[in-house]
């Protein structure tokens, strides 16, 4: 038997979302700051004196959108038709999105800047694996679209009624999966379609659909907030992958605590503000990454990284202000014109979106296997040169014996630092002006062990303009690898390219690169 509390709370839920916007208004926040942090890093050079804060301010944003999202779909999956679930979810997602694409777009052509990523697969938010896309944070919009695909099938099958077991079972096989995925595989975001079901990030999700029967029954109540805690301490102990999995435990607890607590009242500017900024969260989300692009634009070289962040902060503000407004009045409309629509006409329309997001996702998803089969190539080669090095000499002299060295790059690595206790993060970038389809996977070593590979998967936009890059065009040249910190120090790594022919180079590591 449910508690009366409980029951009211959900009951509340539905008539009163003052809680869960404020949510939503922190949980983008915290995405905002994160990336403010991370591209005036990227960007300018500023350094991030709470790199571990920062890092996982992101991740808990991400796992509270995901839990209020899994916690507001298993209620609209047993309210709405199947078909009307789906359209209403397709059309929140997709329409805001293209038009924020061709918004930037259109305005960095105008500013004689480039948005780049612009592809179909990224453009399909389908589930394809990683690859570069024109805002930079689509690899979210990747899973919720395929979680709702997956709660319209299963609703279409009749077995709505059963979200509860699917739900458990699915928490219960992404702890299986987690011990048992290569350390890469856990957190690829976007990841390709045959991983999706052991994600680490979809945990708060899974856990999110459960809520409304942990709610009913009482076991979730507003002082259930306190237990998000520990939760939330113990991600600054551990890697990105095993926070996603707490911070998603934490971000479902606050999410039940936010549903089951008293309303906070609409009144007083800071109140109206705050819920209007959830309003207004998914523009906020969409609009930030190119605004802090054009805030560099903007921003003087000289400018310290608190005034560049300064700028970015109002600047994504002032852009969320002005497009929320008329993206909550569109899709208002559009959900209208969505609910006066012949099941007919719905059911054509949703095959040809069921169709190009499954079509896309495939495509992709083989392209994603091939990339790894092209890894295990690398590998396989560094192997075979007797890749166990463990200084630049050593690394150099055993190249050239064998005749593998790769003719003159663009290559550097940029920056090695401590991002956790448990992890450190490389930047680099590597290019052939003489071949600029090469493919070049980059290779860490520590004390002789091979501890990362990994293929290009950045857009680098800031090196356009430098001599020698001039063909790089749409090229991936860029790396963001995370190392176990346990693996190595930083001051041992040593860093060199393989390509699909197994030709080598080792990149020079400049000591400002160090940060520990």
């Amino acid at each position: 038997m449910r508690s009366a509390p409980a029951a009211e709370g959900l009951a509340r839920a539905g008539r009163d979302l003052a809680n869960l916007q404020l949510l939503r208004a922190l949980a983008a926040s915290l995405v905002l700051v994160h990336h403010v942090a991370v591209y005036a890093q990227t960007l300018r050079g500023a350094g991030r004196p709470w790199a571990v804060l920062d890092e996982l301010m992101g991740v808990w944003g991400v796992a509270i959108f995901f839990a209020l999202s899994g916690f507001l779909m298993a209620r609209l999956i047993t309210r709405d038709p199947p078909l009307v679930f789906l359209a209403h979810r397709v059309g929140r997602i997709v329409p805001t999105y293209f038009a924020v694409v061709a918004l930037f777009a259109g305005l960095f052509v105008a500013l004689g800047l480039e948005l780049g990523g612009v592809s179909v697969l990224a453009l399909s938010l389908a589930p394809a694996g990683q690859r570069s896309s024109p805002l930079n944070v689509e690899w979210t919009l990747v899973l919720e679209l395929t979680f709702y695909l997956g709660l319209f099938l299963l609703a279409a099958a009749g077995q709505a009624r059963r979200l509860v077991p699917v739900a458990a079972a699915w928490l219960a096989l992404l702890a299986v999966a987690f011990p048992l995925l290569p350390p890469d595989s856990r957190n690829m975001m976007p990841p390709p379609l045959y991983l999706v079901p052991v994600t680490a990030a979809c945990a708060p999700f899974a856990g999110g659909l459960l809520l409304p029967r942990l709610i009913a029954s009482g076991w979730i109540r507003p002082a259930t907030a306190l237990l998000a805690l520990p939760f939330a301490a113990a991600c600054f102990v551990v890697d990105t992958a095993a926070a996603r999995w707490l911070g998603g435990i934490a971000a479902v607890l606050i999410v039940g605590a936010a549903v089951t607590a008293p309303p906070v009242r609409r009144q007083g500017p800071a109140a109206r503000g705050l819920i209007a900024l959830g309003d207004w969260s998914y523009v906020l989300y969409l609009t930030h990454p190119p605004v802090l692009m054009l805030a560099n634009w903007a921003c003087p070289p000289h400018w310290p990284g608190p005034a560049y962040a300064a700028v970015c902060l109002a600047g994504a503000l002032a852009v969320t202000a002005l497009l929320g407004p008329v993206d909550l009045a569109f899709y208002h409309r559009l959900r209208r014109r969505i609910d006066t629509l012949r099941p007919a006409t719905l059911k054509r329309a949703l095959a040809a979106f069921i169709l190009v997001f499954t079509g896309c996702a495939l495509w992709g998803s083989i392209e994603t296997a091939r990339n790894d089969w092209a890894e295990s190539r690398a590998r396989h080669a560094i192997a075979l040169a007797g890749g166990s090095w463990g200084s630049v000499a050593a690394a150099e002299a055993a190249i050239a014996e064998r005749g593998l060295a790769l003719p003159a790059l663009r290559a550097s690595v940029e920056s090695m630092e401590r991002i956790s206790a448990k992890e450190s993060l490389v930047t680099a970038h590597a290019f052939d002006p003489a071949a600029p389809d090469r493919g070049l996977h980059l290779a860490l070593f520590c004390g002789g062990r091979l501890v990362a590979l990994e293929r290009p998967r950045r857009m680098r936009r800031d090196l356009a303009g430098r001599p020698g890059y001039e063909a790089m065009g749409q090229q991936r040249v860029g790396y963001r690898v995370r190392l176990p910190a346990a693996a190595c120090s930083l001051e041992d790594t040593l860093a060199l390219v393989v390509d699909g022919a197994g030709l080598m180079a080792v990149l020079p590591i400049p000591p400002m690169a160090r940060h520990r």
